[in-house]
Order: C-alpha cells, then structure tokens, then sequence
C-alpha cells in the first residue's frame, strides 16, 4: 500500500521546503507546482492559465479560456479554477495508486480521504513575526509588504480550500499531525514526519 503524506501550510511557514526535504529523505516523490505542468501536459492546456488558477476558489463570473477551441473535456464555459481542480484530482489520485509522495496543498488531503492508500496529513504553522521574516528574506521584500503578501496568500488559500472541500482551513480536525515550524526548524520538522511514518 502506497504512503502519501499531505502537507497544508500558512504562507512563510516553510511548509514547501519541509515537504521537499522530507520527500529527499525518505525517497518519496515529491509534488506541488509541478502538478500545473502535469495538468497542462495532460489536457493540452496553457501553462500560464492554470497557474493564474492554482489555488485559488472559482469566480463565477470570471472564467479563462482554456483552449484554443474554448472547450474542455469537462465543458464549455468551465472556469479555469474549476477545471485545474478537476485535473489536480485526478492526477492526485493517480499519484495515490502509483507511488509513495509528498503532495503539498491543492486540497489533496481531502481528495485523497477515501482512497485506499496509508495517507498522512501534516499542517504546517508558525507565528507571524517569523512567516514575515522568511518572506522577507525568501522574496527580498520589506517588512510591510511580507505582511501584506503573507495575508493575501493565506486569504486566498482559505477561499480555495473552504470552497472546494466541506471542511475549514487549518481546523486541526482535518489533519493528523500539526507542527510549528519555528519551534521545531525546518529540519527539525522534517525529522519529527519521518519518524512518524514509523509508527
């Protein structure tokens, strides 16, 4: 039975980097926006689109065109956000059946409530003062804008995940395990994964 461990996060936590040190240190493939490109590939769509969707909840009133035809294999006039959540599900599940991963965010820890797979679901938080820092530091911005960024980014993560799940974001019901990346360090939260698998 495959392993995947489902990593959400606050934007500045460090939530990627511990995935992707995780996936590196117990062989796991490791996903997050490469799943975009696996999207694209797969239903020939523009890359620039779905990015612009990636999550982010649908606005009904906006919609992308999603291909030269305006047609999608799930119907016209479809939006952007709607039709890259459909596909990131389905490849999730793919993932899921095929190989033992790291899957960050896009919902994949309720996408994969189901299925038949040993599944790991970790939330990754810090405090404030230390997500500004790291955004500051990761995107070479001021104090304020890493603040503003910081409340944008997890806005826009609640909104997709509240819209397209029947759960809230960050409700500690939805996870198995969450951790303080600030507390522990980044590898540090790693490690504390890892062993966890053991169990």
């Amino acid at each position: 039975m495959n392993k995947i461990i489902t990593i959400g996060r606050q934007f500045g936590s460090g939530g990627r980097e511990v995935g992707e040190k995780l996936a590196e240190k117990l062989g796991f493939a490791f996903y997050d926006k490469n799943l975009i490109a696996i999207a694209a590939e797969k239903s020939g769509m523009s890359c620039d689109a779905l990015n612009d969707a990636d999550e982010k909840a649908a606005n009904p009133w906006l919609y992308a065109a999603m291909s030269q035809t305006g047609q999608t294999s799930f119907g016209v006039n479809i939006s952007a956000n709607d039709t890259l959540f459909a596909l990131q599900s389905r490849i999730i599940k793919d993932i899921a059946k095929s190989e033992n991963a790291v899957i960050v965010g896009r919902c994949s820890d309720y996408i994969l409530k189901d299925e038949d797979i040993e599944l790991l679901n970790v939330y990754i938080y810090a405090p404030r003062e230390a997500r500004v820092k790291r955004v500051m530091e990761r995107m070479n911005v001021t104090e304020q804008q890493a603040f503003q960024l910081m409340k944008r980014n997890d806005k826009q993560r609640k909104c997709y995940y509240d819209f397209y799940t029947d759960r809230k974001w960050s409700a500690h019901e939805n996870y198995h395990m969450t951790l303080n990346s600030e507390k522990f360090g980044i590898d540090g939260t790693v490690d504390i994964i890892a062993n966890s698998i053991k169990l």
